[in-house]
């Protein structure tokens, strides 16, 4: 992953496709909170997804609710289900995490959502509507607002590999608020991920489709590089070349997710200290999956 493109501005602009967010799919969010404060991340509030209607204002609870953990660039989303509601969006997470906890979807940034959706219903994808999701935060200065983004989903069939979303962020000032960035451990961004598949070339030209991307495809592996990040797809008899100690629990598997820091050496001594068991690897640290939720984290040098 240390070869895609990075760069800190948070906005894919015109024709541009962002690695945006990804999510972890959780059971237990006060356990997964803790984990991920253990490494050194901070997290919003526990906060509801709604989606509001356009015309009348509506606002439906969709089933799922979420923590953030905010970068500089980018950001990592801790998401479960709402006990009481059942609906295609709440059995596809509960499918997703019966098969493993860790991350299963991933988010790309673009900027005009309509003519992403037109192109990607012409390519003969299946989707769903796009939603106008809009959630209640408190902003930096501690009046009430909303978050609101307009978000394409695809069919929950349509990739075995995960759960694919498009977005444009409408509120950027009220998503990176900096009393919610990690002070600690030195980590700054999102850069990608690796996920494990039966045939890299077949997911990579099928998610490519999507991103309207050509992907570069190799022997046993493949990857999609985007304006900023990107994701590779690897075979299991490959998955150490890219993830070290790596433990598939059944395939497709999202193995690691790349962030970046600018000082390895701050973030090596800050999870050092509180204990958790590192990887070093080319340059690069490892919290593996055992560690990290069911999913690796791979820090890059920036």
């Amino acid at each position: 992953m240390r070869n895609f493109h990075f760069e800190t501005r948070q906005l894919a602009g015109a024709g541009e496709v962002f690695f945006d967010h990804c999510a972890w799919m959780v059971a237990d969010m006060a356990h997964a909170a803790a984990v991920s404060e253990r490494l050194g991340f901070l997290l919003t509030p526990f906060s509801v997804h709604g989606n509001r209607d356009a015309r009348t204002g509506a606002h439906t609870p969709q089933g799922t609710a979420n923590r953030l953990l905010m970068l500089e660039t980018g950001y990592v989303e801790l998401l479960t289900d709402v006990k009481g509601i059942d609906n295609p969006l709440t059995q596809n997470f509960r499918t997703a995490l019966a098969r493993y906890e860790g991350v299963h979807l991933l988010a790309f940034g673009i900027d005009d959502p309509v003519a992403a959706h037109a192109r990607i219903e012409a390519a003969g994808i299946p989707l769903q509507p796009i939603v106008n999701l809009r959630r209640e935060v408190e902003a930096e200065n501690g009046s009430p607002a909303e978050v609101a983004f307009s978000v394409i989903r695809t069919g929950f069939d349509a990739f075995p590999e995960g759960r694919m979303q498009l977005l444009k962020h409408l509120t950027p000032e009220h998503m990176w608020q900096r009393r919610y960035m990690p002070k600690e451990n030195g980590i700054t961004g999102l850069l990608g991920a690796v996920v494990c598949v039966d045939d890299p070339a077949e997911s990579a030209r099928r998610i490519g489709r999507l991103l309207g991307i050509t992907p570069e495809i190799s022997d046993g592996a493949a990857r999609i590089a985007c304006a900023r990040g990107g994701v590779i797809f690897v075979m299991q008899d490959r998955l150490s070349e890219y993830v070290p100690d790596a433990r598939p629990p059944s395939l497709p598997y999202v193995a690691a997710i790349g962030m970046v820091a600018p000082d390895l050496g701050k973030t090596r001594d800050f999870l050092e200290g509180r204990g958790v068991r590192l990887i070093e690897d080319a340059g690069r640290i490892v919290i593996s999956a055992e560690e990290a939720l069911g999913t690796a984290i791979i820090v890059h040098q920036l």
